[in-house]
């Protein structure tokens, strides 16, 4: 885990408090998100069916209108004069459609009823699909979205054949509804902002789009290809929260149904950025809010990490001063909490411990005054003191020991009991040489006090010495050995003038 510092480590605390927030205000923001765009996708939804039902009835209402002058007497007659002047009084009493024609078996006009429009020269539509649909059929047919050639502009006809008295078609009624006319029915419909009204026919041709009163050929083919058709066409309702317009090329949400009765579909669509525009507006507001708050926390945070973590730092410099021997430092701390009854503990902790350290320091000078006492008393000690390790190794000896093995100063001591066994020629007092475990060293550290054993060793001169030598165990508190001690006295005068005195 990486270390920080306690003021970080508040902060930090804060941050994970105002985590939660944020973390509800994303998911009340994706709740609404889905609510605002179903609830859109719903109007959509409701106001294509509507439209889809005005659509329907209108073009049920020309078929209907196809029917009746296919009926009328004066229509069968297919008589260019009269049909012409009947004609055009009809469309004076029916402003809805754009222009009313009689077409014989061939194709050729034999009445027009625009007002605006020349009926001379007259039109031929026997190459139009819709025509050789009608005369194969002898049914009323919807056309699809086609280029008018009278009046030059998109439109769609409404064709319903004209029987004779044995029910064969020998023409036709054209009843035409001009696209735009029918946009303009839809323009002051109260829409949503940036919502749109779209009709299209089977073949994905747009018949109108409020959003683009004059379509170009190419624009209105934009959803010549789109996926989404043929499940309309079937019949199947198509609600998307989210898809590329193929017109507007924007991200977009809509609704799509077919027309009642007529293979045509009718949709209703806006792109998300203006359909939504208010809900992030008020995630916008909600996030410059919690921004502030978090500003304002940040601000109490730091200056609440401050306060809090600057006794911890107090005690931390102390606690670096006291691992360093700076018995005397003390820390003052009013906070009324644990951290200041923290700052009485270390207090209390390193004024023990000066106390103990006065105390160490009182006793290790009484011991360094003992030992040297200790010490120039065994200095004047004439017999050689030795003192060996557990080791097994010799570690100190007094001036007469060093005298006695030839030696100055106690650097060259530190060696095994089995060299100085070897270079001495160590012996037992009848001469025969003395083993590791007979060195009165190595007896006192296997335990053993005793008095009086005589031994032979040889100095560095070569000159034979006859020893005295007396040992015993050095033990700890708990009984533990921890050196080997003995005391030699050289007897080699002593032993000369005993024989001298036997022999006289």
């Amino acid at each position: 885990m990486p270390r920080l510092p306690i003021h970080r480590k508040l902060l930090l605390a804060f941050a994970a408090v105002l985590l939660p927030v944020l973390v509800l205000l994303c998911a009340d923001f994706v709740l609404n998100l889905r609510r605002t765009q179903q609830a859109l996708l719903n109007a959509q939804g409701l106001t294509a069916q509507a439209v889809a039902v005005q659509v329907a009835d209108s073009l049920d209402a020309a078929v209907e209108l196809g029917w009746a002058l296919a009926n009328d007497p004066l229509v069968r007659t297919l008589d260019t004069p009269v049909l012409d002047g009947h004609l055009q009084r009809l469309a004076r009493h029916l402003p809805r459609y754009d222009a009313i024609g009689v077409y014989d078996a061939s194709g050729l006009n034999r009445g027009w009823g625009d007002l605006d429009v020349p009926s001379e020269p007259r039109l031929r539509i026997d190459d139009r699909p819709y025509f050789q649909q009608v005369m194969a059929t002898n049914a009323p047919v919807v056309s699809e979205v086609l280029l008018l050639r009278r009046p030059l502009s998109a439109g769609m006809i409404v064709s319903v054949p004209i029987r004779d008295a044995h029910g064969q078609a020998i023409g036709v009624v054209n009843v035409v509804m001009q696209t735009e006319q029918m946009a303009q029915r839809y323009q002051t419909a109260w829409l949503q902002s940036g919502q749109d009204i779209m009709l299209m026919d089977s073949r994905g041709r747009l018949a109108f789009h409020t959003g683009y009163p004059h379509l170009s050929t190419e624009q209105s083919l934009a959803f010549a290809s789109w996926k989404p058709l043929q499940e309309v066409l079937a019949g199947v309702p198509v609600s998307l929260d989210r898809f590329v317009h193929p017109l507007t090329q924007e991200l977009s949400l809509g609704a799509f149904v077919s027309t009642p009765r007529h293979p045509w579909v009718v949709g209703v669509a806006s792109s998300r950025d203006s359909a939504l525009a208010s809900l992030y507006a008020g995630l916008r507001t909600k996030l410059l809010a919690f921004g502030g708050i978090l500003l304002l926390s940040g601000c109490i945070a730091v200056g609440l990490s401050r306060l809090h973590s600057r006794p911890v730092r107090r005690l931390q410099i102390l606690a670096h001063a006291l691992g360093k021997g700076a018995l005397e430092q003390r820390v003052r701390i009013r906070t009324g909490d644990e951290l200041e009854d923290l700052g009485m503990a270390f207090n209390q902790m390193a004024e023990q411990m000066a106390q103990r350290q006065r105390e160490v320091d009182a006793l290790r000078a009484e011991a360094e005054h003992h030992a040297s006492q200790l010490r120039a008393i065994i200095a004047s000690v004439p017999d050689a003191i030795f003192l060996a390790s557990p080791g097994g190794v010799l570690c100190d000896a007094n001036l007469a020991g060093l005298r006695l093995l030839g030696i100055e100063g106690d650097s060259s001591l530190d060696l095994p009991l089995t060299e100085y066994l070897r270079r001495y020629h160590l012996r037992r007092s009848d001469g025969h040489p003395m083993t590791l475990a007979e060195l009165p060293l190595y007896r006192a550290l296997s335990g053993e006090t005793f008095t009086d054993v005589e031994m032979r060793m040889v100095d560095l001169s070569g000159e034979e010495r006859l020893l005295s030598v007396n040992g015993a165990p050095v033990k700890d508190a708990s009984g533990k050995i921890i050196l080997g001690e003995t005391v030699i006295h050289d007897i080699t005068g002593r032993k000369k003038d005993e024989e001298e005195r036997s022999r006289l």
